[in-house]
């Protein structure tokens, strides 16, 4: 998830009661300034409601490292607390700035790392997606599901086993991880598993503790392991030195050892955090309550959040609105949208989707399957098909073999000619027969390309790196090339190629 966009109670708490928290993870927020919007604008307002910075971006979010991440017209860039931009709208996706550093991806380009003046550090290329920093490491994910962890200068510290995945970041120096029997544990910043894939779910560490689920039930662990709570709650969710609970249909509190402190008795519940005010529902109204669970401000919005500081956004009438402590209006409900820091009301962790498309990579594998006079070490006139089909280890008729590359590109390689004969059927037709011994006379190398617009500039590369496509190459290996949105195809031969239409087809 990129940001939280208020989407209604039911969904936040959904969210909310199945994560858990990350030390600190609060901490790094600037609340001075809130993204709102009116129509289809965005803009900044002071904790008085007064529009700071004016409604202009068509995506806003919340201040964090001084910055704030925005979008105009389907690109990223982020600003400063009097609007001003510090790093101009040039991505398609970025994170927030974590630990004076974030994540940004350009069209068509890798994850890359950059300050918070912008500059760039290191990119990734052979990542797919990568997290945010926490506690000084970042998780990162390939193409084949492989993960593993970098420290600040991008150096390798550690990967995960294979079928393993990581399931959080790290927080209180620990990160959990899931393994291929969907069972969960936990892993050092040094790799190491220090508490066995055993549960079924597992949450962040803080001050020493997680919440864990065995079975249907939730409870608490320490960091050997070891049961503070056992199993026994629908839900957890820590809450400073308390713990939000559900138990059958309804919500409440209970403390460090399990105690209940609060009876369940509230439709939903948000978490205190930092507060001494907790939101709950009672029936479709929404209030909030103090640390004894005595109602404060009674149940009367449509939705509420949590207290930032001294206010909180509410919802009356299908519009957002700040109120105090006392629950007055400090900015009357005139708002059509807020966005809610995502750690103000859970552990963060984001992450980019890598855009790069390695075309010099596909090049060169292209180049060594058509090396010399060959295809894949093949030569084409003097290969018969059971020698293709055994190379490949194919059944007894096929004549391709279909893989793929990446996750952006598949291929396949298929012989042609004429690899049976007819023969009498015994009565008064014919049948035909496979002929292993027979040689094959081109063979295609047929590329399908994911995303349409990788198609274009992989196939000029083609054209360049191969000499062309529709020629005789200095090794006498004969190419023909033809393309269109998705698709390229490579014909090749030492020998003769069919007449085709070379180039490229819209």
């Amino acid at each position: 998830m990129r940001h939280f966009t208020y989407l209604g109670m039911e969904l936040l708490l959904a969210i909310v009661l199945f994560a858990s928290c990350s030390s600190g993870y609060n901490s790094d927020i600037d609340y001075s300034l809130m993204p709102v919007e009116q129509g289809d604008k965005w803009g900044y307002i002071n904790t008085k409601g007064e529009y700071v910075i004016n409604l202009q971006f068509d995506g806003a979010y919340c201040f964090s490292d001084g910055l704030a991440n925005v979008q105009v017209d389907g690109k990223v860039g982020f600003i400063d607390k009097s609007g001003k931009y510090v790093i101009s709208p040039q991505y398609s996706n970025a994170t927030d700035f974590y630990e004076g550093r974030a994540w940004v991806v350009k069209p068509m380009g890798a994850p890359e790392l950059i300050n918070t003046k912008g500059r760039s550090l290191f990119t990734l290329k052979n990542a797919r997606n990568v997290y945010n920093y926490s506690e000084g490491l970042a998780v990162v994910v390939d193409d084949n599901e492989r993960s593993w962890v970098i420290d600040k200068d991008g150096k390798k510290v550690f990967d995960l086993p294979e079928g393993m995945s990581f399931e959080s970041n790290f927080s209180d120096g620990l990160a959990a991880v899931q393994n291929k029997d969907w069972k969960y544990g936990y892993v050092d910043k040094k790799g190491k598993i220090v508490i066995n894939c055993q549960f079924d779910a597992a949450g962040f560490f803080l001050d020493g503790k997680a919440i864990v689920k065995s079975g249907d039930m939730y409870g608490v662990i320490d960091k050997s392991g070891k049961y503070g709570i056992n199993p026994q709650f629908a839900k957890m969710r820590a809450d400073g030195d308390r713990y939000v609970i559900k138990m059958g249909d309804s919500y409440g509190w209970c403390d460090e050892k399990g105690k209940i402190i609060i009876n369940p008795q509230f439709k939903w519940v948000l978490p205190f955090y930092h507060s001494d005010l907790a939101v709950v529902a009672m029936g479709k109204q929404l209030g909030y309550v103090d640390k004894s669970g005595k109602i404060e401000i009674n149940p009367q919005f449509e939705s509420a959040v949590v207290f930032m500081d001294k206010i909180a956004w509410v919802q009356s009438n299908g519009k957002w609105g700040l109120i105090d402590k006392e629950g007055k209006f400090v900015a009357n409900p005139q708002f059509d949208n807020v966005r809610i820091p995502d750690r103000l009301v859970m552990p963060t962790r984001e992450r980019v989707t890598s855009e790069f498309f390695d075309i010099e990579g596909i090049v060169s594998w292209a180049k060594k399957m058509l090396d010399g006079n060959k295809v894949d070490g093949m030569e084409v006139s003097q290969t018969s098909i059971k020698e293709f089909r055994d190379k490949y280890g194919l059944n007894g008729k096929s004549t391709s073999l279909e893989k793929e590359y990446s996750r952006d590109l598949s291929y396949t390689l298929e012989a042609h000619g004429t690899f049976y004969e007819m023969v009498s059927d015994g009565w008064w037709g014919q049948t035909a027969v496979d002929k292993p011994t027979a040689k094959i006379n081109y063979m295609t190398l047929h590329l399908q390309v994911k995303e349409n617009k990788n198609t274009r500039p992989l196939y000029d590369a083609l054209l360049n790196a191969l000499g062309g496509n529709d020629g005789k190459r200095t090794s006498g290996q004969r190419i023909k090339m033809s393309a269109g949105p998705g698709y390229i195809t490579i014909y090749a031969s030492d020998g003769s190629l069919p007449r085709v239409d070379t180039g490229w087809s819209n």
